[in-house]
């Protein structure tokens, strides 16, 4: 098919979608598939939900479109109100973008400014980690430890330091959860120290490492020593949770899980659950005073920020998701989809590990030290073969990690099919053996 868009990988002729409704992408030759990765870990509430488009009406009828220069409106400040009552600690102001690494960057500007205000300029570096993924705007890819992303554009990216992944299964210390003292944790602390703890303005950290290492829980109590090493320290702690906030992880939000407090957080994809673009930085009152009784202005504008449309989509989400519980209904279907796709691989011989939290899960067949003969890109490719979508992942040059996340509304049947549909793909990537071995994408 001649195409006048410019696709993600320039060969490929990708199937046309056409509907969608529940856990289900149709394309234009009749194909129905089952969305095992909610798209790009977007779509919780599930496709085509009839109370979301009634909310998209009802608001076209009102009003669609104000600038922030000129005027506030309901559905935009309904929806910081509420995101307020429901963020933890002191996260009681919002300012709104129009996706999660717009999120990111504005975190980011608040940070320098908060410093700013304060009357230490000098606090302009950044703390992120090695196998993280903030973003495609410049400043969020700045900070992300994923090389292939990194790479085209590393000419323009600031030099901020990188600690330790805290990912178990690839331990960068080379220890065991047995003699595991949260020394990627301390590696946080030792790259403040690396920098100068006068120079450091922030650290930014993903709750759960989503589309880079794959769903990469750190161990317990990683977050709370984080959380303490940034207050040591008088660093600000950003909380990326553009992939886990919102219910995804089975907690309202990923920091949730070991009762962090951060001084920025941020939400995109659940936020709108794909129906809208819409994204999200939440800040404590000490920074918004900072600036409040200093400049008096936060000089970051995006021309369809805060628009009542977006926002009302956001309004309708949250409410549906209180309303059905969601969270809790990831944290109960989580554990169920994991020992499924465990048992599935188990019965064919396959090592590799489930891991996540709620329904935020990977499958990760790689080996440190050994050569790939699983790949990411097999088992999409396969999977997609069998009616079901899945997302690749990880950092390593040949990813072997795949996600997998289904909208959280996700039906028992459902939820059969998907690990049905996986094992089908399992089988003929066994059979075939591996065929592309490829990057990122």
């Amino acid at each position: 098919m001649k195409t006048h868009l410019l696709y993600p990988r320039l060969g490929e002729d990708y199937p046309v979608a056409v509907r969608a409704e529940g856990s289900y992408v149709h394309d234009a030759d009749g194909n129905a598939y089952l969305d095992g990765c909610s798209g790009a870990i977007v779509v919780n509430l599930g496709h085509g939900v009839p109370e979301i488009a009634a909310a998209i009406r009802a608001q076209a009828e009102e009003i669609t479109f104000v600038t922030r220069l000129q005027f506030t409106n309901e559905p935009a400040e309904r929806l910081a109100a509420e995101l307020a009552l429901l963020a933890p600690g002191e996260l009681d102001h919002v300012f709104f973008t129009n996706s999660g690494s717009e999120a990111v960057e504005a975190a980011l500007r608040l940070a320098l400014q908060y410093w700013q205000e304060r009357g230490r300029p000098e606090r302009t570096v950044v703390v992120s980690r090695d196998g993280s993924y903030h973003g495609a705007t410049l400043g969020a890819i700045g900070l992300s430890g994923h090389p292939a992303r990194r790479r085209p554009v590393r000419a323009l990216l600031p030099d901020w330091p990188r600690a330790a992944a805290a990912n178990c299964r690839a331990c960068p210390f080379g220890l065991t959860p047995s003699s595991c003292g949260l020394e990627c944790a301390q590696s946080i602390e030792d790259a403040i120290l690396g920098a100068g703890a006068d120079r450091v303005a922030a650290v930014v950290i993903e709750p759960v490492v989503g589309a880079s290492g794959g769903a990469v829980p750190a161990p317990p109590g990683y977050l709370r020593e984080v959380a303490r090493i940034c207050r040591r320290h008088d660093v600000l702690l950003i909380a990326d949770e553009v992939i886990t906030g919102l219910g995804r992880t089975g907690q309202w939000f990923g920091c949730g899980e070991e009762d962090v407090e951060p001084d920025l957080l941020v939400l995109g994809k659940g936020l709108s659950a794909g129906y809208a673009p819409l994204g999200a930085v939440l800040l404590t009152g000490r920074i918004h005073e900072a600036i409040r009784t200093g400049s008096g202005q936060f000089v970051l504008g995006h021309t369809y920020a805060a628009n009542p449309l977006s926002a009302a989509v956001g309004l309708a989400v949250l409410r549906y998701t209180r309303e059905h519980d969601l969270p809790a209904r990831a944290r109960v279907l989580g554990p169920l989809l994991a020992g499924a796709l465990g048992e599935v691989l188990r019965d064919r011989g396959v090592d590799a590990e489930v891991r996540g939290r709620g329904l935020l899960l990977a499958v990760d067949f790689g080996r440190p030290g050994r050569a790939p003969d699983i790949t990411a890109a097999d088992v999409v490719r396969e999977a997609r073969n069998a009616g079901l979508l899945l997302y690749p992942a990880g950092v390593t040059p040949v990813p072997q990690v795949v996600v997998v996340a289904p909208p959280l509304t996700i039906s028992p049947v459902d939820l059969d099919h998907l690990v049905t549909r996986f094992a089908t793909a399992l089988d003929a990537v066994l059979t075939h053996g591996p065929a592309v071995l490829e990057g990122a994408p």
